[in-house]
């Protein structure tokens, strides 16, 4: 067999599967009126504008084409109403947006509902959702409430509908506007702000693809983007005709997006896998055709595709454990199940001795394959049910699930010994330093990471490789 012909054949039945579940093909077109049929036929081509860098959603390449997942969405929904969509290139979001208040394009990728553009914008239904989050220096502390840090200096991409949301709600707030993410991001990582507001996805995309690796998202908002395609009002009947497009696709295309961002790449190996693959397909396709002949179409609803970017936002980039996001979410879990069960769990805030001098010496690309290596070290060693997360830096954060401090204690010292004897990819032991505190029912999980963090210091100061328990009365 030809190499190619696995990937090919398996592509092939997939696409075929998509059809028969959907029962639907990605050119299907949604149902218009004539007047919206002889709108479009007058209409030669929809000119699109969109944010030249909010990857992963959307963004202009170097080819000046129109790329990320919004992408996909158009492509899509202009099969579906059956016209061409043409990328209007700009240099950045706010000549986006000043483009679309001249007539010199139609719609906008994705664009929020908000009383300064009400006058020459109009909006779709909403087809993601996407909270905000900040991200800081790695030593600040993670904070629950935005409402703790709402006096600090936060920078943000100029033209968001997010400044103005937060200007909203938190009158005093100072936010200075950039022209990019990456720009913001280098403005909190040279301490001349305190956070950068975007989305979590966006966040972690910008921070991976500029090489940004010692910042941390500190604070997810209880705001969010709902996106929507923005419709200029100089094109009302455009409106509905995007909203009947969104209504129109089906969970199996919004997959179809989905897997163009999160593809899996199979390789050949021998013809045996070959019809194995080939085999176990063709039984999925048959199931889901009786099932999708069984329920007659009723499964059409837009599947939330808010759910499938949080995976973006809730791991580290370098070490792939939990971000601060994703244990914050947990703390919650934990604190609601020891309300009901009356059960504590511990925290391990711990920290890799004198990290700095590895970076100094060996260089940041050493400096990161230690951090590497010593997240896989703690993975290998916890139980199930807990959670290991990076909390900034060369600082991890473990959550003990139903664990007493004295539990904790035994792991961290398993732990603290087992760093000791690894043998990381520089010339010199590596040790790490623990602060260990008990969950106090009533207290805020904030309290209780402060008392871990501040056993965490006394480690330290100390003499560092040890372990300093907090007080759990």
């Amino acid at each position: 067999m030809k190499p190619g012909t696995v990937t090919r054949t398996i592509s092939t039945i997939l696409v075929l599967i998509g059809f028969m579940a959907g029962h639907i093909s990605a050119n299907a077109e949604v149902v218009l009126t004539k007047e919206e049929q002889a709108y479009l036929t007058q209409k030669q081509v929809i000119e699109l504008c969109v944010d030249p860098d909010w990857l992963p959603y959307e963004g202009i390449d170097e080819q000046g084409e129109f790329t990320g997942i919004m992408s996909d969405f158009y492509a899509l929904w202009s099969d579906k109403i059956n016209k061409p969509i043409q990328l209007v290139n700009t240099t950045n979001w706010e000549q986006s947006l000043q483009f679309i208040q001249d007539g010199k394009c139609d719609i906008l990728a994705s664009a929020q509902d908000v009383p300064s553009r009400r006058e020459w914008l109009n909006v779709t239904r909403p087809f993601i959702f996407y909270p905000l989050a900040v991200a800081t220096q790695p030593d600040r502390q993670f904070v629950v409430k935005f409402e703790q840090i709402q006096h600090r200096d936060f920078v943000m991409v100029g033209g968001y509908a997010g400044v103005e949301l937060l200007r909203s709600r938190y009158p005093d707030i100072n936010i200075t506007t950039v022209n990019t993410s990456r720009e913001g991001l280098k403005v909190v990582e040279t301490g001349n702000a305190y956070g950068f507001i975007d989305t979590g996805p966006t966040i972690n995309y910008q921070m991976l693809r500029w090489g940004i690796s010692h910042l941390k998202i500190s604070n997810v908002l209880d705001l969010q983007y709902a996106m929507s395609v923005g419709v200029s009002t100089r094109e009302p009947q455009l409106l509905e005709i995007f909203n009947k497009a969104i209504d129109d696709t089906s969970e199996v295309e919004r997959q179809r997006v989905l897997n163009n961002w999160l593809s899996i790449d199979f390789q050949q190996h021998n013809t045996v896998l070959f019809w194995q693959l080939l085999v176990g397909v063709s039984l999925v396709l048959l199931v889901l055709i009786c099932r999708y002949r069984q329920v007659h179409h009723h499964n059409r609803n837009l599947r939330n595709l808010n759910n499938q970017l949080e995976q973006i936002s809730r791991h580290d980039h370098l070490t792939g454990l939990a971000n601060r996001y994703a244990l914050h979410e947990r703390f919650n879990e934990e604190m609601e199940t020891s309300g009901q069960t009356r059960q504590v769990f511990s925290l391990i805030l711990l920290d890799v001795d004198f990290f700095k001098t590895i970076n100094d010496e060996y260089g940041h690309d050493v400096g990161d394959e230690v951090i590497k290596q010593f997240a896989s070290l703690l993975m290998s060693m916890v139980r199930e049910n807990d959670m290991v997360g990076r909390w900034g830096g060369e600082e991890f954060l473990i959550l003990c699930s139903q664990t007493t401090k004295n539990g904790a204690f035994q792991l961290a010292d398993q732990l603290r010994h087992q760093v000791q004897n690894y043998y990381f990819p520089v010339n010199q032991q590596i040790t790490a330093s623990f602060g260990l505190s008990e969950y106090r029912h009533g207290e805020t999980i904030g309290d209780t990471i402060k008392r871990a963090d501040d056993t965490l210091y006394d480690a330290k100061r100390n003499g560092r490789n040890q372990i300093v328990m907090a007080d759990s009365d």
